[in-house]
């Protein structure tokens, strides 16, 4: 997806108060392809601040323990949940918007809860060729089009 696209598709789908997002940023730090989420979690806090951002790099979501932990901060929002899911290969390096939840931990035949109004899902399908360069530029695309969409036009 073209970042333009991206953004516009965002606009359209996001239609709601600034002060009623929340983004939910899943994954671990400690495994690099699923480091996405909580990467754009911090781009995310960088930018826009701690408020309306639960998960980053330091503070995972990563089960459905951490969604129960965080309750009172997710209820009566709107939940832009922000996730990696493993793929087939022709699907690798798509980002998906949906207006479904992601439900955590599926592509490893586990469900550790669901959670999102809205889901952006990136997809990998070779884990074992995933570096840092590329996990770091998909989460920028990601959180510089939410920036983008939502909050401001002018971002670098």
């Amino acid at each position: 997806m073209e970042f333009e696209e991206y953004v516009t598709t965002l606009k359209r789908k996001i239609q709601v108060n600034q002060k009623q997002l929340l983004f939910v940023c899943i994954g671990t730090s400690r495994v690099l392809w699923d480091s996405i989420g909580p990467l754009v979690g911090s781009y995310l806090k960088d930018k826009i601040g701690n408020q309306n951002v639960l998960g980053d790099i330091n503070n995972n979501i990563c089960s459905k323990w951490d969604l129960v932990c965080n309750y009172s901060k997710i209820k009566d929002k709107f939940v832009i949940a922000i996730d990696t899911a493993i793929s087939s290969k022709e699907l690798s390096g798509k980002i998906f918007i949906n207006e479904t939840p992601i439900i955590m931990g599926l592509a490893l035949n586990k469900n550790k809860g669901s959670i999102g109004d809205i889901s952006i899902k990136t997809t990998i399908y070779d884990l074992n060729i995933v570096n840092e360069k590329y996990v770091n530029r998909v989460s920028k695309f990601i959180g510089k089009g939410i920036c983008k969409a939502i909050y401001y036009d002018n971002i670098n």
